[in-house]
């Protein structure tokens, strides 16, 4: 995917009666989620880079009170979050970048998160000549180690946000396999984005109960049935509003939530995020497990 948002009201009393609200008031009745649950403001990157007030207003009236961010569109930091006090959004995660900021500009990154004051700091994509063997992943991962000491210190934890490529064979092993078993777990967290767990043909659910004890965030984001599994590129329009697509939401959210979750993200990056994170909202709110 190579990019990643009077209404509520009328959107209420349409979706009182969706065959997704009522779906996922079927599936099992037992347990509500509780989250908490925000919006990853990727879904709105069109939206915020021509207008960021009434995109955050749009996210709040959705039903979005925490969001994670993904850079500050033309602002200054200080003024970004300026405009989420005013849309009453919390920053609780940020995404800082790929890996050369981290490795050039961490001091920067951990000015930023002083002024937003998340939970967690994390860098979404590690570029392709640093991760093409293992040798490369693994002084990643020590780097990672180093950065989430830093930024541990400043008072906040580091995670890795995973990409379908992070999956792709690496001899016996892939990237995410090394920076798992090579990071320390006191310094670095890991973000799962489920679409990708899914694309590539692995179970969501039973990827989360694999590696319970170091996934920290989700990124809930569905994909399209019908997409094959695999490493090809999908269109943004693959990714669709929770309840619609491949993935087993019920189990997916029984595992996280027993693995000890505490930071869920909604991601639309389809072109029509804009209702999308309306409709994933209004699910998430209805689900059972």
């Amino acid at each position: 995917m190579n990019s990643r948002r009077d209404f509520i009201k009328t959107f209420t009393g349409v979706v009182a009666s969706s065959s997704l609200i009522q779906a996922a008031k079927a599936a099992v009745p037992e347990r509500h989620f509780a989250g908490p649950f925000g919006l990853q403001l990727y879904s709105l990157r069109d939206q915020l880079a021509k207008d960021v007030p009434g995109s955050l207003k749009h996210a709040r009236q959705a039903g979005y009170t925490t969001v994670e961010t993904a850079g500050f569109y033309n602002l200054k930091p200080e003024d970004f979050k300026k405009q989420l006090d005013k849309a009453g959004l919390k920053c609780t995660g940020m995404h800082s970048g790929e890996d050369s900021r981290f490795r050039d500009h961490l001091d920067e990154i951990i000015a930023e998160a002083k002024i937003f004051k998340p939970i967690h700091v994390s860098c979404p994509w590690v570029d392709e000549q640093n991760r093409k063997d293992e040798a490369g992943v693994k002084r990643v991962a020590a780097e990672f180690n180093t950065w989430g000491k830093k930024l541990q210190a400043a008072g906040f934890r580091f995670s890795y946000h995973n990409h379908d490529v992070d999956f792709q064979p690496l001899g016996s092993t892939t990237a995410e396999d090394i920076l798992l078993a090579e990071t320390d777990p006191n310094l670095v967290d890991f973000e799962f984005d489920l679409y990708f767990v899914q694309k590539v043909g692995l179970n969501p659910a039973d990827f989360i109960k694999k590696h319970a004890s170091r996934v920290k965030q989700l990124h809930l984001k569905d994909i399209a049935k019908g997409v094959k599994p695999g490493f090809q590129e999908e269109p943004d329009s693959t990714c669709v509003p929770l309840g619609t697509g491949q993935i087993d939401w019920v189990r997916t959210l029984a595992a996280a939530v027993a693995a000890g979750v505490k930071e869920y993200y909604v991601e639309d990056e389809s072109p029509t995020a804009w209702d999308g994170i309306v409709k994933s909202n209004a699910y998430l709110k209805v689900v059972r497990f």
